[in-house]
C-alpha cells in the first residue's frame, strides 16, 4: 500500500468552454440557433465564464461546407482577440494542419 505522504495531491476541477466562433450555434440542427458568434458576443461570453470561474475556452475550426455554418471565424487570430479582453482565461485555438 503505497504511503500517504506519496500520494500527490488532488487537483481541483477546472472548467472551461467551447467558443460559438461560427453562425448558427455549436450544433448542427435545423432548429434556429440563438446563440451568437460575434466577436462582441465571444468578448461577452468570455468574460462572463471568466468571472464565474472558469479558466479554459477552446476556439474551433470547422470546414463550412462540413458542419453547415455559413460564416466561421479563423481560430487563431480569434484566440487572440479573447485573450486581448480577458485576464486570467486560457484560451486553445483548434487548428487542422491541411487549411494552414
Amino acid at each position: 500500500m503505497p504511503d500517504a505522504s506519496s500520494t500527490p495531491p488532488r487537483k481541483p476541477i477546472s472548467f472551461g468552454f467551447w467558443v460559438p466562433s461560427i453562425s448558427g450555434g455549436l450544433v448542427a440542427s435545423k432548429i434556429k440557433s440563438t446563440t451568437g458568434w460575434t466577436p462582441s458576443y465571444n468578448r461577452k461570453l468570455a468574460q462572463d465564464a471568466e468571472e464565474v470561474g472558469f479558466e479554459w475556452a477552446l476556439t474551433q475550426i470547422r470546414f463550412c461546407a462540413g458542419h453547415g455554418a455559413e460564416f466561421q471565424h479563423e481560430s487563431v487570430s480569434f484566440t487572440q482577440h479573447i485573450l486581448e479582453h480577458t485576464k486570467t482565461l486560457k484560451v486553445v485555438a483548434a487548428i487542422l494542419p491541411g487549411p494552414w
